[in-house]
């Protein structure tokens, strides 16, 4: 009970604190009961990619499009692309363990640059959203209609090509690194 009250405190903390640049700041809050502990990780993880972060490395786990997450619709024009992110060596983060305030700041601190995704369309779309979706833990981007492809940049690393599910769940989730 006291874990689910401090992830609870967690995503609500997350929630008020908003994003600093985006109009329409969401925090993603878990629809079902989530693990206590991580959730070792399968042998595939040669195909993922690991980002270099402030926080230690992350994993894009996989990204996929969907319809609605956590009562938020995506407006007209847009489409709402989920990133999932875990540890290296871990399927699922450990929500009593990761510092969600901390990834909010790290995200949002623009000192050493922006992370953003670029869609074919020239668009530069920042995450609006992030948090816990289910048992996974997800970075959320309102992307233009117009965008079929999309680079994600985070500072330190290089960019990386997002390769998404479609909303049907049609096509496989890829990540690779482009030097």
């Amino acid at each position: 009970m006291k874990s689910i009250l401090i992830r609870v405190v967690l995503v609500m903390m997350f929630y008020l604190s908003g994003c600093k640049q985006a109009s329409k700041p969401t925090a993603m809050m878990a629809t079902e009961a989530l693990a206590s502990t991580d959730t070792p990780k399968p042998a595939d993880e040669a195909d993922q990619t690991v980002l270099k972060t402030a926080m230690g490395d992350l994993l894009i786990v996989s990204a996929r499009f969907v319809d609605e997450v956590n009562g938020v619709k995506p407006d007209a024009g847009e489409k709402i692309l989920l990133v999932i992110l875990s540890r290296p060596g871990v399927e699922r983060m450990d929500p009593s363990t990761f510092p969600l305030e901390d990834f909010d700041k790290m995200t949002h601190d623009t000192t050493l640059g922006e992370i953003y995704l670029l869609g074919s369309d020239g668009s530069r779309t920042i995450s609006t959203m992030g948090g816990w979706v289910n048992e996974e833990f997800a970075m959320g981007f309102r992307l233009p209609v117009a965008a079929k492809t999309y680079r994600l940049f985070w500072p330190g690393n290089a960019p990386i090509d997002i390769v998404a599910e479609d909303i049907t769940g049609s096509s496989q989730p890829t990540n690779k690194t482009n030097g």
